[in-house]
């Protein structure tokens, strides 16, 4: 068996630098803590070549030049390390957070299990080589490590720059060359191990296993077996997310889109990267807005949130940047932004079969736009697919978003159901109903009687009385001579002989008869 273990350096720095790359070759501190007793939290070697130190104070750590000063953010942390995580399950199910600094409250390792990857992967140089450039794909510098054993392979990648891959058996040659530090055991252990004259884990792992036990108990048993490489535990593996998020606080606030949209941009890069390792697209997107709070009483942040369902998933990033263009401009942030948070809900992009005789049906991205370009222009719920409302109301319907017929869902069975459907004139045509023995015999209509030849109802539909909208109105299904033969004739080639159905009502509050459409 085999395991491979991901090590960040400077977890909380790359966390920043990952979404702002222009600060790659820059010294980088994380400042950290209320005034006055704001420290340097964590700096990237840059920082640490410039004089910077972990645990200065923000007064005497601004003297040094040259250094970007960033304030920590456990978000940002959060979001680095789910991206930490998807490198791991690119290659592998069976993913395990490493073990955390409790005292620096972040996890920057991860530990996966290659049983069975060398298969579809190769061997375990080429994955760990592949781990390390899958890490610098979403902005973080690895050190990777792989041995037969979890803990052994952790120390390794905290110990040992770049690629390290330990072979079967040379575990306790390997562990041999890290200082104690690099084991992370307790610092007691190590101020006492250093008064015996230890100072390497090969000097450690030298020692007397019964001595170790009677002087250190069963802590001190335990890192002496990490020393040799022998300490091994199970692997419990981690639930694959449902769902993807990016989060980045901002320096100063941010009042104008396109600077906001530079933003959403870095954002949107960082989460197509990682969708891409699991060959996801994107089908829905939750933006968050965090807004600049005036009112210095308030306790609470200010959010601004707006959503986006794609009725085909997408995985460009370029088309859900001009979607929240349009959408920021129909509804922009009322404050200045302080932050953005980026919510997406994977999907599996859908696979299309063109026929070779059916006409080609238009991108759905780029008639997505389309569509939300309208929209900005005719107004919200004006544009889309018109589905009607399950109620006896008159003209009831609602706007949904379009959806291509081929990528709807197929029906169960795959058989289409038959269903009549009206053309309804707007406005409805003003007409004359004339009634013997309670029985409709002749419609007069622009200017035409027409005898009725057949006829259904009445019903008679009420509704919304308490309102200012109310209707009522009595409908009857009658069949006539069709009342505009010209058109007939243009669409199926018959004359006046030809009947049709229509549909005629009664405004029971006007007292007028109109003919409401024709059934086809």
């Amino acid at each position: 068996m085999a395991f491979a273990c991901l090590f960040v350096t400077d977890f909380p720095a790359q966390a920043v630098v990952r979404l702002e790359p222009d600060l790659r070759e820059k010294g980088v501190a994380i400042l950290a803590g209320a005034a006055p007793l704001t420290k340097v939290f964590a700096t990237n070697r840059q920082a640490r070549d410039l004089g910077v130190e972990t645990g200065m104070t923000k007064v005497k750590a601004e003297a040094f030049q040259g250094v970007v000063w960033r304030w920590r953010s456990l978000s940002q942390e959060a979001s680095a390390y789910a991206a930490l995580l998807d490198c791991a399950w690119a290659i592998s199910p069976r993913v395990e957070d490493g073990p955390s600094r409790e005292e620096e409250d972040f996890c920057d390792t991860v530990v996966l299990d290659l049983a069975g990857c060398e298969k579809l992967f190769g061997s375990t140089e080429k994955i760990a080589h592949d781990l390390k450039r899958i890490a610098s794909e979403v902005g973080l510098e690895a050190n990777v490590a792989v041995a037969g054993n979890p803990l052994a392979a952790v120390c390794a990648a905290q110990g040992f720059l770049g690629v390290t891959v330990i072979p079967a058996g040379d575990e306790r040659l390997q562990m041999g060359r890290l200082s104690l530090e690099g084991l992370r055991i307790p610092f007691e252990f190590v101020e006492t191990l250093r008064r015996w004259g230890v100072r390497t884990c090969k000097e450690f792992a030298a020692l007397p296993e019964i001595a170790i036990v009677e002087r250190l108990g069963q802590e001190g048993l335990r890192s002496w077996r990490l020393a040799q490489g022998a300490n091994a535990h199970p692997l419990i593996a981690k639930d694959f997310p449902t769902n993807f998020e990016e989060h980045m606080d901002l320096e100063s606030p941010v009042d104008l889109l396109e600077p906001l949209l530079f933003v959403l941009n870095r954002l949107l890069e960082q989460l197509f990267a990682r969708l891409r390792m699991h060959i996801l697209s994107l089908g829905e997107i939750k933006v968050t807005l965090t807004l600049e709070r005036k009112d210095s009483r308030r306790k609470w942040p200010i959010f601004h949130v707006r959503t986006l369902r794609l009725p085909v998933p997408a995985r460009d990033g370029k088309l859900l940047l001009k979607l929240l263009r349009l959408d920021l401009e129909a509804h922009p942030p009322p404050a200045p932004v302080t932050a953005v948070s980026m919510l997406t809900t994977p999907a599996r992009a859908p696979s299309q079969q063109l026929g070779l005789f059916l006409p080609l049906s238009p991108d759905p991205e780029r008639l997505e736009i389309t569509l939300a370009r309208i929209q900005n222009t005719v107004g919200e719920g004006r544009v889309g697919a018109p589905v009607l409302l399950d109620t006896h109301g008159p003209d009831s319907f609602q706007q949904n978003c379009f959806v291509l017929p081929e990528m709807r869902e197929k029906r169960a069975g795959g058989e289409k159901q038959t269903t009549a459907v009206m053309r309804i004139y707007r406005p409805p045509l003003p007409a004359t109903l004339e009634f013997r023995e309670g029985m409709p015999t002749f419609l007069s209509c622009e200017g035409i009687r027409r005898q009725i030849l057949a006829f259904a109802g009445p019903w008679k539909r009420k509704g919304d009385w308490w309102s200012d909208t109310a209707w009522a109105r009595e409908e009857w299904d009658i069949e006539i001579r069709t009342l505009r033969p010209k058109v007939r004739v243009e669409l199926s080639g018959n004359g006046e002989n030809e009947t049709a159905l229509y549909r005629v009502y009664k405004d029971l509050r006007a007292k007028r008869w109109f003919v409401e459409g024709i059934y086809d």
